[in-house]
């Protein structure tokens, strides 16, 4: 009884989570994608609308894709796998690689070599992760 009740209350926090977490996800993406510099607040063509349409339509068909997919613990591994394995192991070296190259005028310095075998490690995870979640999930 303690394992369904668990379960309808994790479904009720996702119910309530979600549209948050969603329109958080919406925003930025139209933050990125859509270029409102030199427009009024109160201006929004016709143009900007049916982008906006886009995007969201496009955010839902992605959610109801991963929600095709078999069980909850693949989507968690396959999200949080490459999610977390890139803000781990891939954005931290890139930062540092970055600004290594804005302080020495963009030339190799040799403290980058451990930045990069990071970030490869990182690349190898993020990519294991997603064959083997994907392996798994198409069994």
């Amino acid at each position: 009884p303690y394992l369904s009740a668990l379960k309808i209350l994790l479904c009720v926090d996702l119910l309530f989570t979600f549209p948050v977490v969603f329109s958080s996800g919406r925003q930025i993406l139209e933050n990125v994608l859509l270029d409102e510099s030199g427009k009024e607040e109160d201006e929004e063509t016709m143009s900007l609308a049916l982008s906006r349409a886009a995007i969201t339509s496009g955010a839902v068909a992605t959610c109801f894709g991963l929600s095709q997919v078999g069980g909850f613990g693949v989507v968690a591994n396959l999200v949080g796998g490459v999610a977390q394995g890139t803000l781990a192991f891939i954005i931290p070296p890139a930062i540092a690689v970055a600004l290594s190259r804005r302080s020495s005028n963009g030339i190799f310095d040799a403290s980058e070599i451990s930045q990069w075998l990071i970030g490869g490690f990182g690349v190898a995870v993020v990519s294991s992760v997603t064959y083997f979640t994907l392996a798994e999930s198409l069994r």
